[in-house]
C-alpha cells in the first residue's frame, strides 16, 4: 500500500539505511558524537557521566572524507572540456559550459560535485529541466539518498521517478527549510510531471502545487552516474568506500579508547597500606606524612605498555585506510617498464578513471537534453574529463620522449599522446585533426 508521498519505497529505504555510517562520517566529529552509543558503545558498568566525558574527548580522524575528497579532485586537475561538434552551436554549448546550473556553476564545478556524491553513495544523478514558465534550461545534481521511488518497464526504460527536494523560505525574521517532492511518469510516448510541497515548514502534510503537466522531452530527464556496473533496471550501486568507512569506525572506537586511557594514565594513583582509613593525608612539599612501622604510601603509575600497543594499532588502521584510498587510483592496465614509466600511451584503467568516464558520458547526455529544450533535435558534444592522474613532466622525460621519437622508437601519435597526458598539449587537442592540418600546410622552404 502506498504511504505518504515523501516516504521512501522499500528499496530506496534500504539504500538510505545502508549509507547511514557514511552520512555520519561525512558530518565529521560533531555527527559522530551526536550518534553516541550507536557507533561508540559504552563499556560495561561505565557511568553515564564517565561516558559523556569520554565522548567529548573523542575526535574523529576522518580518513574516509580525506580519501573521497582526494580521489574526487583527480579528474579535475584539468577543467572539463566541452565543445560542439556542429557549426552554429558553439555559442550555446560555450554558454552552458560556463553556467550549467543556471546559478553560475560551470560544467567542471557541477561535475566535481556529482563525482563526490558518487564516491560517497555509489551513485549520483544529473537532471535537466527548465522553468515552468519557459526560459533557460539548466542541469543540477541529485544525490542517491534523495531518490524516493522509481520503476522501469520491460524495455528497461525509466517510467516513474520520485525525488526529494529542499528549499529555504523566509518565515517572519527567520528562515526555515521546506520539503518538496517532484514526480515524473511516462505514459506511452509522453512524460508528465507534478510537484508536491509541505503545507508549512515542519509539517508532515503535502499539497499538490503543480498537478500532472506534460514534460517538454519524451524521456524522464534522470542521468545516472555509477561507481561500478549495475544490472538493468537499477538506479543504485554499492558505495566504493564502504569498507574504508568501517575501518574508520574501528579507528574512531580505538581512538576513543586510546584517548581515555591516556587521560587516566596521566594521573598517578596514590596507594597506601598499613595506614588508618581515617588518617588525614596531605600532599605537598610543606607537608610530612607519618605512619606506623610497616606502613607504605606510594604513587602507582601505568606502565604504558597498553598505550604503546594502542598507538601501534591506530597507526596500522591508518595505513590500511590509506591503502584503501590509493586502490581507487591503481591502474589495472598494462604493466609499466622497469624504469617505472611506460612511454606507450596506455589508457588509465583505475576505478576512479572508470567513474570519470561514466561522468563524461552523463555530461554528454545532459547536453543532449539541453539541446532538446533549445529545440535542437540531437545536440552532440565532445566532452573530455581527465583520466590521467599523477603524471608529471621533467626535462629528462621530455628529452627521453624526443629522443625516442627521433630514433623511431615512438610513433608520431604516441609522442603527441604522451605530451597531451602530461599537460603540454591542451586537454581537447585532437591528434587526427592536427594531422589533417599538417597535410594542408605549405612546406617550409629551406
Amino acid at each position: 500500500m502506498m504511504g505518504k508521498v515523501n516516504e521512501r519505497s522499500a528499496r530506496c529505504a534500504g539504500f538510505y539505511e545502508e549509507r547511514h555510517l557514511l552520512r555520519t562520517l561525512r558530518g565529521g566529529t560533531k555527527a559522530m558524537r551526536a550518534a553516541g552509543k550507536e557507533y561508540l558503545p559504552a563499556e560495561a558498568k561505565e557511568s553515564d557521566e564517565s561516558y559523556k566525558a569520554r565522548l567529548k574527548r573523542s575526535v574523529l580522524f576522518n580518513g574516509t572524507k580525506r580519501a573521497i575528497e582526494a580521489n574526487a579532485a583527480k579528474p579535475f586537475v584539468r577543467p572539463v572540456s566541452v565543445s560542439a561538434t556542429m557549426a552554429g552551436q558553439e555559442g550555446l554549448v560555450a554558454g552552458y559550459e560556463k553556467n550549467l546550473d543556471g546559478k553560475g556553476a560551470s560544467t567542471t564545478a557541477l561535475a566535481r560535485k556529482a563525482l563526490q556524491e558518487v564516491l560517497w553513495d555509489g551513485a549520483a544523478y544529473l537532471i535537466v529541466d527548465a522553468p515552468k514558465a519557459g526560459g533557460r534550461a539548466y542541469c543540477y545534481v541529485v544525490k542517491g539518498t534523495d531518490i524516493l521511488g522509481y520503476s522501469f518497464d520491460e524495455d528497461d526504460r525509466l517510467v516513474y521517478l520520485r525525488i526529494l527536494e529542499k528549499s529555504v523560505v523566509v518565515v517572519g525574521y527567520d528562515e526555515a527549510e521546506i520539503q518538496k517532492v517532484r514526480e515524473w511518469k511516462m505514459e506511452g510516448a509522453q512524460v508528465y510531471w507534478r510537484l508536491h510541497q509541505q503545507s508549512e515548514p515542519g509539517k508532515d502534510d503535502f499539497i499538490i502545487v503543480q498537478d500532472w503537466t506534460a514534460f517538454a522531452v519524451a524521456e524522464i530527464p534522470l542521468i545516472p552516474i555509477f561507481a561500478d556496473n549495475v544490472p538493468s533496471g537499477e538506479l543504485f550501486c554499492p558505495p566504493p568506500f564502504i569498507d574504508l568507512a568501517y575501518l574508520n569506525l574501528q579507528h574512531w572506537q580505538e581512538s576513543s579508547d586510546q584517548s581515555n586511557i591516556l587521560h587516566v594514565a596521566r594521573v598517578p594513583i596514590l596507594f597506601g597500606s598499613g595506614i588508618d582509613q581515617d588518617a588525614e593525608i596531605k600532599i605537598g612539599v610543606e607537608h610530612a606524612i607519618l605512619g606506623s612501622q610497616g606502613s607504605d604510601l606510594k604513587f602507582v603509575e601505568h606502565t604504558g605498555a597498553a598505550i604503546g600497543a594502542g598507538r601501534q594499532s591506530l597507526q596500522d588502521i591508518e595505513l590500511r585506510m590509506q591503502i584503501y584510498g590509493y586502490e581507487m587510483l591503481a591502474n589495472r592496465g598494462a604493466a609499466e617498464t622497469a624504469t617505472g614509466r611506460s612511454l606507450q600511451a596506455n589508457e588509465n584503467n583505475s576505478q576512479i578513471a572508470a567513474i570519470a568516464q561514466s561522468l563524461q558520458d552523463a555530461l554528454k547526455k545532459a547536453f543532449w537534453f539541453l539541446g532538446k529544450f533549445n529545440l535542437i533535435s540531437d545536440l552532440q558534444v565532445d566532452v573530455s574529463v581527465c583520466t590521467d592522474y599523477g603524471v608529471t613532466i621533467t626535462v629528462e622525460e621530455l628529452n627521453a620522449l624526443s629522443t625516442a621519437r627521433q630514433m623511431g622508437d615512438l610513433s608520431h601519435d604516441d609522442y603527441l599522446k604522451e605530451l597531451k597526458r602530461r599537460g603540454i598539449l591542451r586537454a581537447d587537442f585532437d591528434i587526427s585533426a592536427n594531422d589533417d592540418r599538417l597535410q594542408q600546410e605549405v612546406p617550409l622552404v629551406s
